[in-house]
């Protein structure tokens, strides 16, 4: 009896060999007939150098389905929140267990993600993992454009155009901080929430022009579409040599030139690293300065709602996406 448990002991040890070992699969959002729908999809590993973070929320931003829409098979997002699960080799100052912020290279929807230490940042102690997530793109963009861009001084006036939207918001707050007086656009409903996060001055965008309202202003900072940046370039808006930053298209130099101001865009491929922005925008997180307002959260499975939501451009704040753990 006691050589029969033993080979049926010894089978199932040989029994481990023979069987192959079968990748472990996470839940995804990926594009699948022109919409999201969850798949599984093989856990990524990471490489030299590279960090894997279990994501706990991802945030959406126009990008999004901007670049990822039409592409079968795609899991999109860059923003997300979560938990470092594995450290790759070559990499300091991180270890397993830390709760991080990253701007993912792509493909954030989703319960892994693998990212380069130059883009993860620690999330703020005193935000959610929605909040959290609502960061990256909006924050590293809307400091790069105006501190690295424009740069923004203390006592200056900057007029915020989408001043409710992810950018938008996150370029209010981070003005207000630098000690700018801030004027924003936005539809009424929205203007109680914009002077709750610094907006000195709110305008209709529906009922006035804004163009005829604002003069002399040091900055623009443009979130909207090609035409604002144009009707921006209005005599009298920005002051001689003021400075106009645009995160969508931009306006033309000749333009620029014409009317004899400054134009520019936010570029990650120059100046500090996404993690040393993030960082600074963390800071102000920590001292009160920035806050997050997610509009409504959607679970992995309800995704394409969330991109149904974004796309009709009247999102204040961020919109989340929970991931399953």
């Amino acid at each position: 009896m006691k050589v029969q448990t033993l080979g049926i002991v010894a089978t199932l040890a040989m029994s481990q060999w023979l069987i192959p070992a079968v990748a472990a699969d996470m839940q995804v959002a990926a594009v699948t007939n022109g919409k999201l729908a969850v798949q599984s999809k093989s856990i990524p590993e990471p490489g030299a150098n590279e960090l894997r973070i279990k994501v706990r929320a991802a945030a959406v931003n126009p990008v999004d389905y901007g670049r990822f829409g039409s592409r079968e098979g795609a899991v999109p997002g860059f923003d997300a929140s979560g938990v470092i699960d594995t450290v790759g080799t070559g990499v300091t100052g991180w270890k397993k267990g830390d709760e991080v912020i990253v701007m993912a290279p792509g493909g954030a929807y989703a319960q892994y993600v693998v990212a380069p230490p130059d883009r993860v940042a620690r999330k703020p102690a005193k935000m959610s993992f929605e909040e959290a997530a609502g960061i990256p793109v909006v924050g590293e963009t809307a400091y790069r454009a105006l501190h690295e861009v424009a740069k923004l001084q203390k006592g200056q006036r900057i007029l915020v155009h989408g001043g409710a939207g992810g950018v938008g918001s996150a370029g209010v707050q981070i003005a207000k901080a630098q000690g700018a007086y801030v004027i924003a656009t936005a539809s009424p409903r929205n203007h109680d929430f914009l002077r709750s996060i610094g907006a000195d001055e709110v305008i209709d965008y529906n009922a006035l022009k804004f163009e005829e309202q604002v003069k002399g202003v040091d900055v623009v900072l443009n979130t909207v579409d090609l035409d604002t940046g144009t009707r921006s370039l209005t005599p009298g808006v920005l002051k001689p040599d003021g400075f106009l930053v645009t995160v969508v298209q931009p306006t033309s130099a000749e333009q620029c030139a014409t009317a004899k101001v400054r134009c520019g865009r936010p570029d990650r491929n120059t100046g500090p690293s996404v993690t040393e922005l993030l960082t600074k925008v963390g800071a102000l997180v920590d001292a009160g300065k920035y806050k997050v307002n997610i509009d409504k959260t959607f679970a992995l499975a309800n995704a394409q709602e969330a991109w149904d939501l974004g796309r009709q451009k009247h999102t204040r704040g961020k919109l989340a996406i929970v991931i399953p753990q």
